[in-house]
């Protein structure tokens, strides 16, 4: 017994060197095959490794339409560009194309951008929306529009964009080309 204790004893201190010299584990890297995602948009890895992204087929088509499986709303880019762009969950719940909806067709816009257009069937000009997104899913800008009040001339719209606070544009959200950019809001 004297001389397991003995042994015992001899051991400890070789045993606590070892521990010092045992070399720390450096956290894991990525391997060079995932893809790097930029932080702004919370796309899946699964989805990343799909390769690019190319929204341009949506163009002509309306919001609707299915296009390689998605409807605009529904392709995985797209819904990462409107969480990216609006924060808020009850704003971006708004911005949603509902099966009694109106849609107009997608269009390119001022800088090579796509924009996607939609309102309340019947109350389309109370009520609508507007998705102008790059082609590769990247730098959004969602436009919400509901109008209080009943003069025109005083309704504005709530502009979107990533990191940047909300803005107040004239009027409804743009449904075509020629309405992109909208008009700022004038003080008069």
């Amino acid at each position: 017994m004297k001389l397991i204790a003995a042994t015992l004893a001899a051991l400890l201190p070789l045993s606590a060197c070892a521990e010092a010299e045992t070399p720390q584990a450096e956290p894991a890297k990525p391997a060079a095959s995932e893809p790097k995602i930029s932080p702004s948009i919370p796309i899946s890895v699964k989805e990343a490794r799909r390769g690019p992204v190319d929204l341009t087929p949506y163009i002509g088509k309306y919001p609707f339409d299915v296009v390689s499986g998605h409807r605009f709303l529904d392709h995985p880019s797209v819904k990462a560009a409107i969480a990216a762009a609006v924060p808020d969950a009850d704003a971006r719940a708004q911005v949603v194309f509902a099966d009694n909806g109106l849609g107009l067709p997608i269009a390119r816009v001022a800088g090579g951008r796509i924009l996607a257009w939609g309102g309340a069937r019947r109350a389309e000009d109370r009520y609508n929306w507007s998705v102008v997104v790059a082609p590769d899913g990247t730098n959004p800008e969602v436009c919400v529009f509901e109008a209080v009040g009943d003069d025109p001339e005083r309704w504005s719209s709530t502009w979107y964009a990533p990191g940047q606070p909300t803005i107040m544009k004239q009027r409804g959200c743009p449904s075509a080309a020629e309405d992109y950019p909208a008009a700022e809001i004038v003080a008069g």
